[in-house]
């Protein structure tokens, strides 16, 4: 059997978590692709996958074949792109996971536009808020917002945000105004349990002076797309991200309230497993994350 194409079908079912899914990812039978797969194994003299109560999983040497899988397979592309020119790296399926409500607003449009541009590529776009293992789950590349823990994973950044106060218009007729941070403890507060300190909004002046106020709120939830519908429907004061409120604000369904506080920036960085793995579709895309940032982000 032909090496290379035993390394592209065994990381096609490795990456989609199964031989259906990869069998509908690349076009051809179950059958065709259970008995590749089975004859690299007896090639190997190993065994790389194996069926459990979760699925199909990687056995150790299945993921260590993995990995030098996809060093092989991305530098047969770059050499390739050296033959051929660009237009021979962007083609394939990439795999691409961010947070939900950020992954709407950006992720989303930048992998339509990414697949629109390069008819040979495809993609698959998970969004979740949980964190993900990338090498494990097979995904070619994170966009992630927060602090990074420290990883084995590469880094690029995109930019940053911040959070910024706002409500609706109605809320605030009824409140009455805002004026200084202390004034928050006494408001309806829609509080995000995953932020680290949620009932404890840390806000920063142009100067860099922060203050703290100790908010409480009757709706309380994990998902900051409930929490931002609930203040739209005027039902309290929301800690949101600015690129998520602008478009509200300019229209009038939302109010910035302390325009002069915000919280301290947050990054936002593009994470792959490592540079030397990259193909030219991982690499496209990466270039095209870090153009389309700044519409959203700041530096």
């Amino acid at each position: 059997m032909d090496r290379f194409e035993a390394m592209t079908l065994f990381s096609a079912v490795a990456e989609a978590g199964g031989f259906s899914a990869a069998s509908r990812r690349l076009g051809i039978p179950v059958s065709t692709l259970s008995r590749k797969v089975a004859a690299l194994e007896a090639q190997l003299g190993t065994r790389l996958l194996r069926r459990s109560s979760q699925g199909l999983q990687l056995t150790e040497k299945g993921r260590a074949w993995h990995i030098h899988c996809r060093r092989i397979l991305a530098e047969m592309e770059a050499a390739e792109a050296a033959l051929g020119g660009d237009t021979a790296t962007v083609s394939g399926t990439l795999r691409v996971t961010a947070p939900v409500i950020f992954g709407l607003r950006f992720a989303a449009p930048l992998v339509a536009a990414f697949i629109a541009a390069h008819p040979r590529a495809a993609a698959e776009l998970s969004l979740n808020d949980r964190p993900v293992d990338l090498a494990e789950e097979g995904f070619d590349l994170a966009i992630r917002t927060g602090v990074l823990a420290d990883s084995s994973l590469v880094a690029r950044r995109l930019g940053s945000f911040r959070r910024i106060l706002c409500c609706a218009p109605a809320y605030l007729e009824r409140h009455g105004p805002v004026g200084t941070p202390a004034d928050l403890e006494r408001v309806e507060a829609l509080v995000f349990t995953r932020l680290a300190n949620p009932q404890r909004w840390r806000l920063r002046d142009a100067s860099g002076a922060e203050q703290v106020a100790a908010v409480r709120g009757r709706l309380v939830s994990d998902s900051a797309d409930a929490l931002y519908v609930a203040a739209l429907a005027g039902q309290g004061v929301i800690l949101t991200p600015a690129w998520q409120a602008r478009a509200d604000i300019e229209a009038g369904r939302l109010v910035r309230l302390l325009p002069e506080f915000a919280t301290a920036p947050v990054p936002v960085h593009a994470l792959f497993p490592d540079a030397r793995l990259l193909s030219g579709k991982v690499r496209a895309l990466l270039d095209a994350a870090v153009r389309a940032a700044p519409a959203l982000l700041e530096p």
